[in-house]
């Protein structure tokens, strides 16, 4: 399945590049730049959802232990067994310790989204200064 994602993604880049190429040797900057805005902005899209994929993947396995963890410390009653006493109290702890973790991890990966979108249109506008450059190059390379 990824593998199919993977490979749409890089015949669409590779439209992306050949529409790019194609306008450079025109000179038609300003087309280039529109399609090259496009590229980024698909670059970012697939990105994010990669990334958010995986985000919600670990989230799904942290959550789910959890529940059990939580299930197990309920289920196990101290009184009845008295050597499961430090065990209930260790997965108790870990529990807790799993929670903060999953709360700095969701916090981190928000920070990290926001963070990214703060600078969404001068990263926009470097890749298609940066991308137009190299397309220069290659045209005058070409006619040359």
């Amino acid at each position: 399945m990824e593998n199919e994602l993977y490979n749409k993604f890089n015949e669409e880049i590779n439209r992306y590049r050949d529409s790019l190429l194609f306008y450079a040797k025109k000179c038609d900057w300003d087309t280039f730049k529109e399609n090259a805005g496009r590229l980024f902005d698909y670059c970012e899209s697939f990105e994010m959802s990669v990334i958010e994929k995986k985000v919600f993947r670990i989230t799904k396995i942290i959550v789910a232990v959890l529940f059990f963890m939580v299930i197990l410390i309920v289920k196990m009653n101290p009184d009845i067994y008295p050597e499961f006493a430090s065990i209930n109290e260790s997965m108790t702890v870990i529990a807790i310790a799993t929670s903060c973790f999953e709360v700095f991890f969701l916090y981190n990966h928000r920070m990290y989204i926001k963070g990214k979108l703060s600078c969404y249109k001068k990263r926009r506008e470097r890749f298609i200064m940066n991308i137009q450059r190299d397309f220069e190059e290659i045209t005058i390379s070409i006619a040359a």
